[in-house]
């Protein structure tokens, strides 16, 4: 009759094991509270207008909208991947859906953390615009919305807003000659404050004359009189966006206008140490012409061996919390990093394990008053 019992429980412990690992529904293990007191991270700390754009160190989010994400959620169906999978949404949604939120707040609470570099990712479903990765979080309206109340409110500020993934009805990320981006813009345009201001009154470029490395701190707040944005996406002769397009060699992907490399690994030692070979390549190398990002994330995979791993840490947010905290351990090594790779981007902004949001905040405003 023991042994009877020990197989029941057996099987009763495997299942619930299961249904936690796939099928849980809400628990993320993430607190919300961070420190809200950097509203102002470039006003009262940049002096030199001369400075570049591209040289000033800034707070960046990975997948910046991705706090919606629910159990709930619809996959993405414009985007090709796992999670448009009715098999893998039926069995492992859970497990899927852990891997694909890496925030927790919105835009607004977000900016008060010290975010100044959005990675955003959008796909138009049904004439809706959603923010999305793998499956679809909020609408789009609510983000932008919260970062023109910020814009509007605090002169001095700029941020960058980088569509990295557009997917539109035709299931394609970007079509560089499309018009389903003057659709977008015409959208962006309608989102606005009681000021009747958009982010589009924002920008203060024509990316088609002025370079993006001829961007100065004080050609685009007007020396501290506004605040502005410059927008990132993957389509030709716009004016209102950099162009992103990329040259692939090996390991490495340069984009026009921007140099971001996805380390795709979830192992923390394996990020640390491609984080230092590409902060190496840039001594070597002369990029200063472009946005650097120091992509310090690990990547969650729910395929192959690697999903082990994955599944003992839970999830992207609880990734997040042990690696962020370990990326600043060093002040001296990430300074370092800061001055080839100034936009500083990671899962979780507002984790405050080992007081991660209040140090990178500190030493990002210590660079820039360097510039």
């Amino acid at each position: 009759m023991k042994k009877v019992f020990k197989i029941i429980g057996f099987v009763l412990l495997t299942i619930i094991l299961i249904l936690i690992i796939f099928l849980q529904v809400s628990f993320d293990f993430a607190s919300k509270k961070c420190n809200d007191k950097y509203d102002y991270v470039f006003k009262d700390v940049i002096t030199n207008m001369d400075a570049k754009i591209v040289n000033i160190a800034m707070f960046g989010s990975h997948d910046s909208f991705s706090d919606g994400i629910k159990y709930i959620s619809k996959p993405n169906y414009n985007e090709e991947g796992i999670t448009s999978n009715k098999l893998v949404n039926f069995f492992a949604k859970g497990l899927v859906k852990k891997m694909s939120k890496s925030q927790v707040v919105g835009a607004k609470e977000q900016l008060y953390a010290g975010v100044r570099y959005f990675d955003v990712r959008v796909s138009k479903v049904d004439d809706i615009y959603y923010t999305c990765h793998g499956y679809l979080s909020n609408k789009l309206d609510g983000y932008l919305l919260e970062i023109v109340e910020f814009l509007e409110s605090h002169p001095g500020e700029f941020i960058i807003f980088d569509l990295q993934h557009f997917y539109n009805k035709d299931g394609k990320v970007g079509n560089y000659d499309n018009e389903e981006y003057d659709k977008l813009i015409d959208y962006i345009k309608t989102i606005k404050t009681s000021n009747g201001k958009s982010l589009i009154d924002f920008i203060s470029y024509d990316s088609n004359i002025d370079s993006l490395d001829s961007l100065t701190y004080g050609k685009i707040t007007d020396n501290l009189n506004k605040a502005s944005v410059i927008m990132l996406g993957k389509i030709y002769d716009n004016p209102y966006f950099y162009f992103r397009d990329k040259d692939a060699s090996y390991k490495r992907t340069y984009y026009e206008n921007i140099f971001s490399l996805w380390h795709e690994t979830n192992s923390l030692d394996n990020l640390k140490e491609e984080i230092k070979e590409e902060r190496d390549y840039f001594k070597e190398n002369d990029y200063s012409n472009v946005l650097r990002v120091n992509q310090a994330q690990r990547t969650g995979f729910i395929k192959n061996i690697k999903i082990i791993k994955s599944i003992l840490s839970w999830n992207l947010l609880n990734m997040a919390k042990r690696t962020n905290k370990e990326l600043i351990k060093d002040k001296n090594e990430f300074m370092d990093y800061l001055k080839y790779m100034p936009i500083f981007m990671v899962d979780y902004v507002t984790t405050n394990r080992g007081n991660f949001n209040e140090l990178a905040n500190s030493y990002i405003i210590e660079f820039n008053k360097g510039l």
